[in-house]
């Protein structure tokens, strides 16, 4: 009986080196690969922009050919190059008078980012020259400006 035990312990010590060795060398029947990608989209981001205020320049307040400027900053972040344009009113007080006033960004008409991702405050700037004493009434005077990013 100890002989039978001895044989079976053996041949089921062998089995199992067997049967392991064989899951160890195991041939790959099969293979394959694939890509994995993604398109990421044109995206533009225009913050900080706040109102402001144009302040006497050049001349005497009200009086002919005065002027007046102001400017803010605004962050444009993107990840294309990009167009900043604006669109702009002259100043009115809302009952009939205007002021000619001139819009800027970093000192142009527009922006043209280079190629490639793009993270950069710019300024825009605005004058406003007053015309004759008689051309507009004294008082506030505002107007909307709109800055747009567009891709290229």
């Amino acid at each position: 009986m100890k002989n039978l035990t001895t044989i079976l312990k053996t041949t089921v010590s062998v089995a199992a080196l067997i049967f392991g060795a064989s899951f160890a060398s195991a041939d790959s029947l099969d293979s394959d690969s694939a890509v994995v990608s993604l398109s990421v989209g044109q995206y533009a981001s225009l913050t900080q922009l706040d109102d402001f205020v144009l302040s006497l320049s050049s001349g005497a307040d009200g009086d002919a050919s005065s002027m007046y400027d102001g400017s803010d900053e605004f962050r444009v972040e993107s990840n294309c190059a990009v167009n900043i344009s604006m669109s702009g009113e002259d100043l009115s007080n809302g009952s009939g008078s205007s002021i000619s006033t001139d819009y800027f960004l970093d000192g142009a008409e527009s922006i043209q980012t280079d190629a490639g991702v793009h993270n950069a405050l710019h300024t825009v700037s605005a004058e406003a020259t007053l015309g004759n004493i008689s051309s507009q009434e004294a008082g506030g005077y505002s107007a909307n400006i709109t800055i747009t990013v567009s891709a290229i």
